[in-house]
C-alpha cells in the first residue's frame, strides 16, 4: 500500500545529502510515525549483519 507523506521526495533528499555530509542520522517525525534516514556511510551491510543471525536468546 503506498501513501503520500506530508515531505517531497526533493526534501527527504536534501535532509539525507546533510545527514551524509554530517555523517549522522537525521529523524523526521511526521504526526505519529518516525522516520529514520540513514546514510550510506553509516548503514551496516549484509556482512556486518551476519554475526548477529547466530544468536540464541
Amino acid at each position: 500500500m503506498t501513501r503520500s507523506l506530508a515531505i517531497t521526495q526533493r526534501q527527504a533528499q536534501v535532509l539525507l545529502r546533510a545527514a551524509e555530509a554530517e555523517k549522522a542520522i537525521v529523524e523526521v517525525k511526521i504526526d505519529d510515525k518516525t522516520f529514520r534516514l540513514i546514510p550510506s556511510c553509516l548503514a551496516q551491510t549484509e556482512q556486518s549483519l551476519a554475526k548477529y543471525r547466530d544468536i540464541d536468546l
